[in-house]
């Protein structure tokens, strides 16, 4: 593991009451007693990074704790593009290849939703290489990678986020409880159903058989339906070559086994059983080819396969044109005690909507999958249940700062994340109590389609929010206006992310001589028929690909008109000519805004409006 240089570190444990602890550490001993509660901690004191040590820790047995680095800590939390995968960025598999750095620590905080603060987690560091990388936040790989080879020192990268999620549910309790602008939150809860809180982040016992997977031809063909798979013989196979697999990592409380009798009353039947938490995710997988490539099923209308027990499930297909998981499937199915069909037709199959959407490929797909879900209707998150669950169990670990990568969820509520976002920031520096550690956060990216004319955005107001948030000592504000994508929510550049993170550490935590962010919003002063608009820049502002686009101007009436902008001594002019009287200026104020002013560093500057009239968020709860 890595542990944060310059720092107090801290060693805490479990033990019987009363049992003697020796800990052991870079040639220092300290010593302690369980307490009546079994719990014990002893406190070093700061080092230089470094190692790598080995740590002793004895009482009634003893644990070793090998290749320990004195380091830099982060953690890396939010929604689903902190969580994307380094193995679906662009670059990918050549990134992968070279992911070699043995001095660079992984840490995956298991997804968990609790109802109080918890203080264990069950997870464990890697060395990051190029197979534990593969599934590690892209974004996280890339700024940690960066941060490594400019200071020179061991990375530690805890990774703690949960794709669409909300704001709220990583805030501390207290933070949501002690600003009225955040009661609608607690309500909204408060409202639901008895049951759905109840049954909010609790394991659903299940029990599901599947046998005699069969592909249906069209009709054209006049062939009746062909076994694709069925596990009579006790193997997984199918007629592709492919077979299937099961994966407990991804669902730990559940079991997988061949079970007699099958369907039919000889053979076997593949059954899936335990426990599934929120996060958990119990997919039994069919890939095509002992290859994992694609296959041409064009010939095929749909599957069909027969299911017995208790719990739900769905049918998801895979090809080769989804990288982001939203793949298209089934919504969710009940299982009946005796054995019933399932029949599946291609046609019927859709995607969620939440990521890019493409042509479903019945002529190149890779695969099947039956996944096991939860009872529909009753995955609500509740307010702070990421936090007591993901967050809680680190706290005691010194870090040098989080990074912070989500308001996608909360767009719809753009301008109560203006409270909401400070709201957390405050309440992670109060549970860690190390004072006002740097706090990084993304800025959400250009996403959606382009408007004809100036309009109003909630994912602008939502960027504003973010941008607000730079009146907190100690935060940052990394620009992406440029790096997404209009068909998906989320865009594939995952490298350039991660280096403008790691350039914004290394400009205000780190103290290094650079240029970290592009022009942020300073003042405005009419000067007749044209505003004036300056900025805090690095060395000088430019606009990038010709003249400067996205900026629009409003008068009395607040009714904006694209402008002409030029650029004046590192101002920017905005003028229109139907707009003799101008009082407000806005830039890149849309969901996916053509806009191109950067410094001349070519960092992009952050979308902001010079008015403060309500917007679209401004009334919702």
């Amino acid at each position: 593991m890595v542990l944060q240089r310059g720092r107090n570190v801290l060693i805490w444990g479990w033990a019987d009451p009363g049992e003697p602890i020796v800990v052991s550490f870079a040639a220092q001993v300290r010593h302690a007693i369980g307490g009546r509660d079994g719990r014990w901690k002893v406190t070093l004191p700061p080092m230089n990074a470094g190692g790598p040590f080995l740590m002793s820790v004895r009482g009634k047995k003893t644990v070793l704790i090998k290749d320990v680095m004195m380091g830099e800590v982060w953690v890396l939390s939010g929604q689903s593009n902190m969580s994307f995968p380094l193995e679906a960025a662009e670059g990918a598999e050549a990134e992968i290849k070279t992911a070699d750095y043995p001095q660079i620590r992984l840490f995956t905080v298991p997804q968990k939703i609790a109802f109080s603060p918890q203080q264990r987690v069950s997870s464990r560091w890697e060395i990051c290489n190029p197979e534990t990388v593969k599934e590690f936040s892209a974004v996280g790989y890339f700024f940690g990678r960066e941060l490594y080879k400019k200071l020179g020192v061991p990375m530690g990268l805890i990774h703690s986020s949960w794709p669409g999620t909300q704001a709220e549910n990583w805030a501390t309790a207290q933070s949501l409880q002690q600003d009225p602008a955040l009661a609608p939150i607690l309500q909204h809860w408060r409202d639901k159903s008895a049951e759905t809180r109840r049954v909010a982040g609790r394991a659903e016992d299940f029990e599901l058989q599947f046998d005699d997977f069969e592909l249906l031809p069209k009709n054209a063909t006049g062939l009746g339906p062909v076994m694709f798979s069925n596990f009579d013989e006790g193997g997984s196979r199918n007629i592709f070559d492919g077979s299937w697999t099961y994966s407990w990592r991804t669902a730990p409380s559940t079991d997988f086994t061949l079970v007699r009798p099958g369907r039919g009353g000889s053979g076997y039947a593949a059954r899936i059983s335990g426990k599934l938490d929120t996060a958990d995710s119990a997919t039994l997988r069919a890939s095509l080819n002992s290859e994992n490539s694609s296959a041409d099923l064009s010939t095929y209308a749909g599957i069909r396969f027969y299911c017995r027990g208790h719990g739900y499930f769905r049918l998801r297909t895979f090809q080769p044109t989804i990288s982001d998981w939203d793949d298209y499937g089934t919504t969710s199915l009940e299982a009946s005690p005796q054995w019933r069909p399932v029949t599946v037709w291609f046609k019927d199959l859709r995607q969620d909507g939440w990521g890019a959407a493409v042509p479903f490929t019945p002529e190149s797909l890779s695969g099947f999958a039956v996944q096991m879900v939860q009872t529909p209707g009753f995955s609500t998150q509740p307010p702070s249940g990421l936090f007591d669950g993901m967050i809680a169990p680190i706290v005691r670990f010194p870090i040098r700062g989080v990074a912070w990568y989500q308001g996608e969820d909360n767009a719809s509520r753009a301008y109560q994340y203006r409270k909401l976002l400070p709201a957390l920031i405050k309440g992670w520096r109060a549970a860690w109590g190390e004072g006002d550690f740097p706090f990084l956060i993304v800025q959400l990216p250009n996403y959606g389609g382009r408007e004809n004319h100036p309009t109003e955005s909630d994912w602008a107001e939502l960027r504003e929010s973010q941008l607000v948030a730079l009146r907190l000592h100690n935060t940052g504000l990394v620009v992406t206006i440029e790096l997404g994508e209009a068909n998906d929510v989320h865009p594939h550049k995952k490298s350039e992310v991660g280096q403008r993170l790691a350039l914004s550490a290394l400009g205000t935590t780190y103290g290094e001589n650079v240029v970290y962010s592009g022009p942020l919003y300073e003042s405005m002063q009419v000067e007749g028929d044209r505003i004036r608009i300056r900025f805090k820049v690095g060395s000088g502002i430019a606009s990038l690909g010709g003249e400067l686009k996205g900026f629009a101007v409003a008068g009395a009436d607040r009714v904006f008109y694209w402008a002409n902008a030029v650029v004046e001594d590192d101002t920017v002019v905005v003028s229109s000519s139907e707009v003799p009287a101008p009082v407000a200026v806005r830039y890149a104020w849309a969901a996916n805004p053509d806009c191109n002013l950067y410094n001349k560093e070519g960092i992009p500057a952050s979308p902001f409006r010079t008015d403060d009239w309500p917007g679209i968020t401004t009334n919702e709860k």
